[in-house]
């Protein structure tokens, strides 16, 4: 199933079972509403062996799939979960203090784990955790039942210096969190749409708002009505419309494990569905609303739906003095966004702000410049390599460690083993996730109008033509999904540039809805 089949169904909304919830309130908050009067939602379970369940909410008990956590460190147990709003990436966060990323798609590469960082975070984590993204930093929210209250960088693992202890009543033991409005783009309040952290105590069976989160104040919402033995796990859905918003906890009650929605108002917990039997939970996670980056010719960060169009918001990138963008990727390695600039340097850019920092300039092995040729760009990472590919509209093929930028300078690109120069000016790989061995790297030509496999890449070949079946202008975002496998392009037709979808099997291209503005490069998530 895929992640975007989270997206609520028209027949079921988020209000009308709220509703549900509430006459079943005034009988028994322990008698779950009948399955087919619940949303229609996927979320994923983490179990204290290392295993994630995906799970639809209609039906707890029966996990759609149960797959094993591979690539952990020897000994390693995952304590938490959380998706990132900003990549759609799962993060993990584990008993030797280790955070990691792990894959949620289906395939040879199931459940790996590929750790942030080269070595733990620096603190010990002591008791059950808390794990949940910020969304409008992009900063992941780390607390313990032992007080313990920090914020992580997601690329990095690296902790966000100036937290406080949890506080606000004796011995605070929390033990799950979760923001609202987890979604790409948001904004604090009051100039944005704003997040509130609640905060769930196992001991004291109450629900808290964590304000403000750094200085870790604790503020009583109310009770939960129920005298729960644990918390395992606690997240709010990240839906735009305040009706369609669930949110959902695991909680250990009679030494059985449910899932329970949680009325944010009160406090109160209404039991939803059992997990299976000997399912100890430890984590849950409600995928992210899809997500989409266009760096404009402007210079400017949109952060949009690819799915309809909905734009998230913008992140202004400083200006670099006499220096343009020329494309943008997220790297699978470490969720980073990377953009080329025409200076011939690589540039990281900071998905909660906007802030873009230099990180390396083009050079050989021998520290000789590589200077960039051309007026077009193609830009995207190789997911089993990780190298940045960068090609041109003048034939330019390069491979760059983004690390320290050292490049090699591949052959030229070329129609056919001898044929002319193609005019290159976008590129993308499938399986762009950590850990895959295999994948392939698509061309489109603006001036013919035609999509290429160039293989073999370093190489330059381009073969087996297919025509787009529209007229494109050379400024152009391209980009590849994971779980759908579809090409998707922001393209500049007559003057007007829309999202469109690619047939990678045909070239043929579907026009999906109108885009404000041209383009010099597109990054999908890791979701879509």
């Amino acid at each position: 199933m895929k992640l975007l089949d989270f997206c609520p169904r028209p027949v079921v909304t988020a209000l009308a079972f709220i509703l549900l919830l509430s006459m079943y309130s005034c009988d028994d908050h322990r008698v779950p509403p009948a399955g087919p009067s619940l949303p229609d939602r996927i979320f994923y379970a983490l179990s204290d062996n290392n295993q994630l369940h995906e799970i639809n909410i209609r039906n707890t008990a029966a996990p759609l799939r149960s797959f094993a956590i591979t690539g952990l460190e020897q000994g390693d147990m995952l304590k938490g979960i959380d998706f990132r709003p900003a990549t759609g990436q799962l993060y993990a966060i584990s008993s030797m203090n280790n955070l990691y990323q792990v894959n949620t798609k289906s395939g040879d590469q199931e459940g790996k784990a590929t750790r942030i960082g080269s070595a733990p975070i620096a603190a010990v984590l002591n008791g059950h955790v808390g794990f949940d993204f910020n969304p409008t930093v992009d900063r992941i929210r780390v607390v313990t039942t032992s007080a313990q209250n920090l914020r992580l960088h997601p690329e990095t693992g690296a902790i966000v210096p100036g937290d406080s202890p949890l506080n606000g009543y004796a011995n605070p033991m929390i033990g799950a969190v979760a923001y609202t409005n987890s979604r790409a783009g948001v904004t604090a309040a009051p100039g944005g749409a704003g997040t509130t952290l609640y905060d769930i105590d196992p001991n004291t069976d109450m629900l808290y708002i964590q304000n403000p989160p750094n200085p870790g104040g604790l503020v009583p919402v109310g009770p939960l009505g129920l005298n729960i033995q644990e918390i395992g796990g606690f997240d709010i859905s990240p839906d735009v419309s305040p009706s369609d918003v669930y949110p959902i906890a695991s909680v250990k009650f009679g030494d059985k494990w449910e899932l329970d929605f949680v009325d944010l108002a009160t406090g109160k917990l209404q039991k939803l569905g059992d997990f299976p039997t000997n399912v100890n939970i430890t984590g849950i996670a409600i995928p992210p609303l899809p997500v989409a980056y266009a760096l404009t010719d402007s210079g400017m960060l949109k952060i949009f739906n690819p799915e309809n169009g909905m734009e998230y918001g913008t992140k202004a990138i400083p200006a670099i003095p006499g220096v343009t963008l020329q494309g943008i990727d997220i790297r699978p390695a470490n969720g980073r966004l990377y953009a080329l600039g025409d200076n011939s340097k690589i540039y990281g850019i900071d998905l909660g702000s906007g802030a873009i920092t230099e990180l390396a300039s083009l050079k050989l092995a021998d520290n000789t410049p590589v200077m960039l040729s051309g007026t077009y760009f193609g830009v995207d990472f190789n997911p089993v390599a990780d190298r940045l590919r960068v090609v041109s509209d003048n034939g330019q093929n390069l491979r760059i460690n983004v690390n320290d930028g050292v490049t090699i300078v591949d052959q030229p690109l070329k129609i056919g083993m001898a044929g002319p120069t193609p005019f290159i000016t976008a590129v993308a790989y499938t399986n762009s996730y950590p850990g895959t061995t295999a994948t392939t790297l698509f061309d489109i030509d603006s001036q013919s109008n035609t999509l290429y496999i160039q293989t073999p890449p370093n190489n330059g070949v381009q073969t087996d033509p297919k025509p787009l079946g529209i007229d494109v202008a050379p400024g152009i975002g391209f980009d590849i999904g994971n779980v759908s496998g579809k090409g998707y392009g922001l393209f500049t037709v007559a003057g007007t540039t829309s999202f469109y979808t690619i047939d990678l099997s045909s070239g043929a291209t579907t026009h999906k809805f109108p885009f404000s503005g041209p383009v010099k490069g597109l990054a999908v998530g890791f979701g879509l």
